[in-house]
C-alpha cells in the first residue's frame, strides 16, 4: 500500500514537472524589450523637405539573442521602428520585441488573407497568418508589417522559414490598447525583421478609390521582401547561397519605388523616407552598393567573388535617388549622390573600352580581384548615360555630362553593330568586340525611349542613333507579341 502511494506521488510529480515546462516554453518574454531606450539619444539628425528626421539606434540583450531597433521620429507626430531578434540560440517560447499604447478606444484592424481584405474592429487576442496590419481610428493610425523568419546564410543572404512567422497581438486596458509585436520560438542563428509605424493622423485614405487594391501589393509577401537592413529578392539560380525560399539583398532595392511616387498617402513617406535611409547605410566606403551573394557565371568568367558591383541595380537605385532628392530633398541624398560619382568617374575611366571616336563602353560588373574585364549590355550602358546626365544637372557637375557625351558616342559608334538579322538587338558586347546574347524583351527599348525622351527636353533634339535602335527593336517586339515596352 505505501509502495502504491509512493509511486502515485511520483507519478504526480512527474505531471507538475511536465506542465510547468510546458508553460514555461509557451510562455511570453515580455521584460525583455524595453521600447523606451530607442529613443533616448539621437545619433543622428538631418533634414527631408524641410521636416526634421531624428533617428536613433539601440541594441539590447534578450532571452538567448540580441534586439536590434532603429527608429524614426517624422513629421506630424508619425514614428517608425524597424527591429531585428537574433537568436544566438534556440529559443523555446514567443517574445514581445516592440511594444505599444493607445489611449483610442475605438479601432479597426485590416489585412490581406492573399485573395481579399479583412476588416473588423480591433478586439483582444493574436492576429497571426497575415504578413501586414493596418490599424486605423479616430487620433491613432499604424501599419505592423509582422516579424519574419530567416535563417542566416553566407554572402549576406538568408532563407525564409515560411511557417514560422510572428504576429500582432492587442490587449484592451483601461485607457485604450497595448500593441504588441511577437516573434515565435525560433532555431539559432535566425532574425525576426518587423516594421511599426504609426501616427496620430490616418495614414491611409482606404475610402480613395484604388487604395485597397494598390496596398494589396505591399503586405511585405512574395519574390521582394523587405528586412531591417535593406530589401531581399528571391535568389536566381545562378547566385550562391541559392535554393528555395533563399533570398538575396538586392541593391535597387525596387520595393522603395512605389512609396516614392504615392507621395500624398502619408504611410507611403514614410515608409519611402526610412527605407531610403535604411539602403543608404548599405554604401561601401568607396561609393557604390555591392551584390553581397556570388554570382558562379561571373566568378567562371570574369573571375569576379561575392561584394560585386552591378551597374545596373546601382544605376537603378540612382534613379530612386535622384527621384527622392527632387521631391523630398535631404542633404543625405546629395551627398550620397556626389559619393556614388565620385566612385563612377574612378571606375569608368579605370576600365572603360575606348570607341572609333572616342566614346567609352562600360563594364557591367566590377571586383576588386577580378581576372578580366567583363562585357558592356546595352541596356546597361543606355541606363548609366541617362543617370550621369541627370546627376549633372543635379549636381552641377560638367564633367558628369561630359562622361554622358562619351557613353552616348559609345553606342553610336557601335551603332548597327547591335542589330541582328531578325531586328532584334544583341544583349552585349565583349571587351574583343563581338556581339552577342538574348536581349531582354522590351527593357532595352524602354531604356532607349527613356535616353532618347532626356535627350529631346534637355537638348531639344533627338538622337539618330538611338531612333535606328528603338525602330529595329520595336519590329521585332510587334512580331513576337510583346506589348508592354514604355510608350510616353
Amino acid at each position: 500500500m505505501r509502495k502504491h502511494k509512493l509511486w502515485m506521488l511520483l507519478l504526480t510529480v512527474c505531471l507538475l514537472l511536465t506542465v510547468t515546462g510546458a508553460l514555461w516554453l509557451t510562455a511570453p518574454w515580455d521584460s525583455g524589450v524595453k521600447p523606451d531606450i530607442l529613443f533616448e539619444g539621437a545619433d543622428q539628425i538631418y533634414e527631408v523637405d524641410g521636416q526634421t528626421i531624428r533617428v536613433t539606434e539601440a541594441e539590447q540583450t534578450v532571452h538567448r539573442g540580441r534586439l536590434l531597433l532603429r527608429g524614426w521620429r517624422l513629421w506630424g507626430g508619425n514614428s517608425c521602428v524597424m527591429g531585428s531578434l537574433y537568436t544566438e540560440k534556440r529559443t523555446f517560447r514567443r517574445q514581445a520585441i516592440w511594444q505599444s499604447e493607445t489611449a483610442q478606444k475605438e479601432l479597426t484592424i485590416r489585412w490581406f488573407d492573399g485573395t481579399q481584405w479583412q476588416t473588423e474592429p480591433l478586439r483582444e487576442g493574436r492576429f497571426k497568418g497575415g504578413t501586414a496590419y493596418f490599424l486605423s481610428g479616430e487620433g491613432y493610425s499604424a501599419l505592423c508589417y509582422v516579424p519574419q523568419i530567416w535563417s542566416l546564410l553566407e554572402n549576406g543572404a538568408r532563407k525564409l522559414l515560411p511557417d514560422n512567422l510572428g504576429w500582432l497581438q492587442a490587449k484592451e486596458t483601461e485607457s485604450g490598447w497595448h500593441l504588441a509585436v511577437y516573434a515565435p520560438a525560433m532555431p539559432d542563428s535566425c532574425a525576426a525583421d518587423f516594421t511599426y509605424i504609426e501616427g496620430p493622423d490616418e495614414l491611409i485614405n482606404w475610402n480613395k478609390e484604388g487604395q485597397a487594391d494598390l496596398w494589396s501589393n505591399y503586405c511585405n509577401a512574395g519574390t521582394g521582401r523587405w528586412c531591417y537592413d535593406g530589401y531581399y529578392f528571391v535568389s536566381p539560380d545562378s547566385y550562391l547561397p541559392e535554393g528555395e525560399n533563399v533570398y538575396y539583398k538586392n541593391a535597387a532595392s525596387y520595393m522603395i519605388k512605389s512609396f516614392l511616387y504615392q507621395r500624398s498617402t502619408p504611410v507611403a513617406r514614410v515608409l519611402a523616407v526610412c527605407m531610403m535611409d535604411t539602403t543608404l547605410r548599405n554604401q561601401n566606403e568607396i561609393g557604390y552598393w555591392p551584390t553581397n551573394s556570388l554570382s558562379t557565371w561571373l566568378r567562371d568568367d570574369y573571375g569576379i567573388g561575392a561584394g560585386f558591383y552591378d551597374t545596373r541595380f546601382n544605376t537603378d537605385f540612382i534613379e530612386l535617388l535622384i527621384y527622392a532628392q527632387d521631391y523630398y530633398p535631404s542633404s543625405i541624398y546629395r551627398d550620397a549622390m556626389e559619393r556614388y560619382c565620385e566612385f563612377y568617374k574612378w571606375f569608368a575611366q579605370t576600365y572603360h573600352k575606348e570607341t572609333a571616336s572616342g566614346g567609352w563602353l562600360i563594364p557591367d560588373y566590377w571586383h576588386k580581384e577580378m581576372t578580366s574585364i567583363p562585357h558592356t549590355s546595352l541596356n546597361h550602358q543606355l541606363a548609366e548615360c541617362l543617370r550621369l546626365y541627370e546627376m549633372a544637372d543635379r549636381l552641377g557637375q560638367s564633367e558628369l555630362r561630359e562622361l554622358a557625351d562619351k557613353l552616348l558616342l559609345a553606342v553610336e559608334d557601335t551603332g548597327e553593330g547591335w542589330i541582328r538579322p531578325d531586328h532584334n538587338l544583341h544583349y552585349s558586347v565583349t571587351q574583343d568586340g563581338v556581339f552577342g546574347g538574348n536581349d531582354y524583351p522590351y527593357l532595352t527599348y524602354n531604356d532607349l525611349f527613356g535616353l532618347q525622351s532626356y535627350l529631346v527636353r534637355r537638348f531639344g533634339q533627338s538622337n539618330n542613333m538611338l531612333e535606328t535602335l528603338m525602330a529595329h527593336k520595336k519590329i521585332w517586339m510587334d512580331a513576337n507579341g510583346i506589348t508592354e515596352y514604355r510608350k510616353s
